[in-house]
C-alpha cells in the first residue's frame, strides 16, 4: 500500500501542478494532484486565503495562479524532502549538501542608468555547483513591463516575462552565460530580480534566486520635440512629436483617442503655446476656449455652432465641412492676427479629416491637405490630425496617409484580460522612435 500523504504534501502537489501549468481550474488541479474535486476546491481555497495562490474569476469558474509565497513554499518543501531522504539513507548532512544540484546565478548589467530608447546589455551567469547535470528551464521575471527584448541567444524562446532555455543541459562545475539586450520605453527606477528555473537529476523542478539589481531609466530628451502631453507616448516618440511635423492618428471612436487629443491640447495650454483645434464636436474644448482666449483657437465645424458655444474672438463658427474655402478663410484670418505675436512653437489638432473625406472624397481632400499642411509648417505648427479608417475604403485611407510624415494607430487586441486598446507608431519619416506596442490605460491617460 502507498504511504498516505500529509496535508503539507497535498499542498505541495497542488502548488506544483498550478506552477507547472501557469494557471489551473479546480478540476485540472484535482486530477493532477489525485484528489476528489471537493477536497481540491477546499485546499485551493485555503492556499489562496493564505497568499500561496491567487484566485481569479474566469467566466463562470475560478482559476488559480501561484504567488511568490507559494513558489517559496514549494521550493522549501522540496529541499526539506531531499534532506529527510538523505537522513533515511544514512548520508551525512555535509555529504548530502555536496550532492544536491545547485545553480548559482549572477546578474550583470552593461549600464545601470540609461535613457528611454537606449539599449541595456544584460548577462546572467549560471554555474552548476552540484555533482550531477541539471536541465535549465528558464529565467523568470527578466523582461519587465515597458521593456522590449532586442536580442537573445538563438537557442532560447520567449513568452510573457520569461526567457525559456529549452532544457539546456548544464554539466557539473560548468558555467553558462546567457546574454541578451533590452530597450526601455518608460522611465523610472526598476528592480530586476530574475529567478532561474531548472530540473535536478531527480526530475524535480527547483529555483534559484538572483540578487536584486536596480536600474534607473531617464525620460527621453525633448530637444527638437513637442510633447504630446502623455509621458508614455512621448517616451515611444523619444521625446515627443518632432517640431513642425504633421502626424496622423488613425483610430475608431473611443475614449482613449479622445483622452489623447485632450492631453495634446492641454499640453499646449500648460506651455502657453498657440494652439488650434479644428473639430465638429466640442468635447472639452469649450472650457479651453473660455479659459485661454489669447492662446487657444477653436474652429467648430457644426451647423449648431451658434447654439452650442458663445461668440468670442478665439472661436470661429463654421456651418460644417461642406465648404472647404470657408475653413481656409477662417484659418488664414487667424494666421494673420497672430503674425508677429510669437515665434515659438505652435500646435494644431485637426479632427475633421474623416468628415471632409466623406463629403469631398479622396481627390479633393488630398488637394486641400496638400495646400494646408505646408502652410501650417511654415508658421511653426506641429500638427496632429485624426482620422477613423473604418469609415473609408482602403484606397481612400492610403491616399490620405501618404501625405503625412508620421502615423500612429490605436487598435484593439485581446489579451489575458480581454479586449484592450493599444497604440503603435507605424512610421516617423527620418526620425528615431520605439516600435513597441503600448497598452493605453485610461487611468494613466486621465492623470
Amino acid at each position: 500500500m502507498s504511504k498516505r500523504r500529509t496535508r503539507y504534501e497535498i499542498y505541495a502537489d497542488l502548488l506544483d501542478i498550478v506552477a507547472r501549468r501557469g494557471y489551473c481550474r479546480v478540476t485540472r488541479a484535482s486530477y493532477g494532484a489525485n484528489l476528489p474535486v471537493d477536497r481540491a476546491k477546499k485546499s485551493l481555497g485555503f492556499l489562496a486565503s493564505r497568499g500561496f495562490l491567487k484566485e481569479e474569476d474566469r467566466g463562470d469558474s475560478k482559476i488559480y495562479k501561484i504567488t511568490k509565497r507559494g513558489l517559496e513554499y514549494l521550493e522549501s518543501f522540496k529541499q526539506m524532502k531531499r534532506l529527510f531522504a538523505a537522513l533515511d539513507k544514512g548520508i551525512p548532512f555535509s555529504e548530502k549538501i555536496e550532492h544536491l544540484p545547485l545553480i548559482q546565478a549572477r546578474l550583470l548589467l552593461g549600464k545601470r542608468e540609461v535613457k528611454v530608447g537606449e539599449e541595456i546589455g544584460v548577462e546572467i551567469e549560471l554555474r552548476n555547483t552540484g555533482n550531477s547535470a541539471v536541465l535549465l528551464v528558464g529565467i523568470e521575471g527578466v523582461i519587465l513591463r515597458g521593456f522590449e527584448l532586442v536580442s537573445k541567444p538563438s537557442f532560447t524562446s520567449v513568452k510573457d516575462a520569461t526567457i525559456y532555455l529549452n532544457r539546456k543541459e548544464l554539466a557539473p562545475s560548468r558555467t553558462e552565460q546567457i546574454r541578451f539586450t533590452m530597450r526601455p520605453s518608460i522611465d523610472g527606477v526598476f528592480e530586476l530580480k530574475p529567478r532561474i528555473v531548472y530540473i535536478d537529476d531527480g526530475g524535480h523542478q527547483s529555483f534559484s534566486e538572483i540578487e536584486t539589481v536596480k536600474m534607473h531609466i531617464l525620460a527621453a530628451e525633448v530637444v527638437g520635440r513637442i510633447s504630446t502631453g502623455f509621458k508614455d507616448l512621448d517616451n515611444l516618440l523619444l521625446g515627443g512629436i518632432p517640431k513642425e511635423y504633421a502626424i496622423i492618428l488613425t483610430s475608431t471612436s473611443c475614449d482613449e483617442k479622445n483622452l489623447l487629443i485632450r492631453k495634446f491640447l492641454e499640453e499646449g495650454m500648460s506651455n502657453e503655446q498657440i494652439t488650434f483645434y479644428v473639430t465638429t464636436e466640442l468635447m472639452e474644448a469649450k472650457n479651453l476656449a473660455e479659459e485661454h482666449k489669447t492662446s487657444f483657437y477653436l474652429f467648430i465645424c457644426n451647423p449648431q455652432a451658434e447654439a452650442i458655444i458663445e461668440s468670442s474672438p478665439n472661436v470661429s463658427k463654421l456651418k460644417g465641412v461642406e465648404n472647404l474655402t470657408d475653413i481656409n478663410i477662417a484659418l488664414t484670418s487667424t494666421f494673420r492676427e497672430l503674425e508677429g505675436a510669437t515665434k515659438g512653437p505652435k500646435r494644431a489638432c485637426i479632427e475633421i479629416i474623416s468628415d471632409v473625406l466623406l463629403q469631398h472624397r479622396a481627390v479633393q481632400t488630398r488637394r486641400w491637405l496638400t495646400a494646408l499642411l505646408p502652410e501650417l509648417k511654415s508658421k511653426n505648427f506641429t500638427t496632429l490630425m485624426v482620422m477613423n479608417p473604418q469609415m473609408h475604403s482602403p484606397e481612400e485611407v492610403q491616399a490620405i496617409l501618404g501625405l503625412f510624415e508620421g502615423e500612429m494607430n490605436i487598435y484593439e487586441r485581446e489579451d489575458e484580460r480581454g479586449m484592450r486598446k493599444y497604440l503603435r507608431i507605424k512610421k516617423m519619416y527620418n526620425q528615431r522612435y520605439l516600435e513597441n506596442d503600448m497598452l493605453l490605460r485610461k487611468e494613466r491617460l486621465q492623470d
